[in-house]
């Protein structure tokens, strides 16, 4: 491990012990505001914090750049990511990681990519997107708040969590009937798949 993370992972664990063991007045004072305003509990707040630094752990093993790429929140085990990457595989691979962390619920990945897309190609991946979410909310054989997506140069990309192959199936049936779509490219797990299937609602 290079000094690079050690001190990050360092400077991490000094940050999440103010509140529970004191280091300093200045530090108990602003933290036990932040945790009165807070509608989370106490431990909802400790679950939500080792939440984040397992995925800044997993991240971290693949490239150290992306501790400064990526922002991450837990909220009640909601995940949220923020930052800048040069592909979109990037982006699905922070999704995919941030779903298999343990305890998270729900992922919203809003991660930009720095592609070199013109405005008009953007403005009809945009439409496929509309169109597909469109679709999917309509549908009540599909949880859609169990899935993520994105479009990128016509190409479609579905990340998520399907209750069974049934819905893993009309997922992508309904992304390929979207007009405009070149390619779907699907990373969908089934809930029999995951060890916390807590998360997934029913």
């Amino acid at each position: 491990m290079s000094r690079f993370l050690l001190i990050f992972l360092f400077a991490l664990s000094l940050y999440s012990c103010v509140p529970l063991v004191g280091v300093s007045t200045v530090g108990i004072v602003k933290t036990s505001v932040e945790i009165a305003d807070d509608p989370r509990t106490l431990g909802r707040i400790v679950d939500d914090s080792v939440i984040e630094k397992k995925f800044l752990f997993k991240i971290s093993q693949i490239d150290e750049k992306y501790l400064l790429k990526i922002n991450s929140k837990s909220i009640d085990g909601r995940f949220v990511l923020k930052g800048n990457v040069d592909t979109i595989e990037e982006k699905i691979q922070m999704t995919k990681i941030a779903w298999e962390t343990s305890g998270v619920r729900s992922v919203e990945n809003i991660i930009k990519v720095d592609d070199q897309s013109s405005w008009k190609d953007k403005a009809k991946d945009l439409l496929i997107t509309s169109q597909f979410k469109v679709a999917i909310f309509a549908n009540s054989n599909i949880k859609s708040n169990n899935f993520n997506f994105t479009t990128i140069n016509k190409n479609l990309y579905i990340f998520g969590i399907a209750r069974d192959e049934q819905e893993r199936k009309i997922v992508i049936n309904e992304a390929k009937s979207v007009q405009g779509v070149s390619e779907v490219i699907s990373s969908i797990f089934l809930k029999e798949d995951l060890s916390n299937n807590q998360r997934i609602a029913n």
